[in-house]
């Protein structure tokens, strides 16, 4: 499994979730503070963006909402997105 994302200005790196484990919210997480934000802060150097996710199980989870709403300032929470917009959520 891989995690993705497009941005305004290009795409994000490719993280690579080792065969057989299984996306669940702690690993979702872990990806979030461990990857993803990291790479974040660096690429957009104070800059505001706009962090969306898909409705996946994991995504939802009330500890990912809660640390994505105290950790990225222009987070779009699960209850804000439609739930079927192919033209709102362009990765799938």
């Amino acid at each position: 499994m891989v995690f993705a994302g497009i941005t305004a200005d290009g795409k994000t790196p490719l993280i690579f979730v080792p065969e057989g484990i299984k996306i669940n919210s702690s690993n979702y997480l872990a990806i979030l503070k461990d990857e993803f934000h990291p790479w974040a802060q660096r690429h957009f150097r104070g800059r505001h963006f706009v962090f969306q996710k898909d409705g996946a199980r994991s995504h939802k989870a009330g500890i990912v909402q809660e640390w994505c709403r105290q950790n990225m300032p222009e987070f779009i929470s699960f209850e804000e997105w439609p739930p079927n917009s192919p033209d709102l959520d362009p990765m799938d």
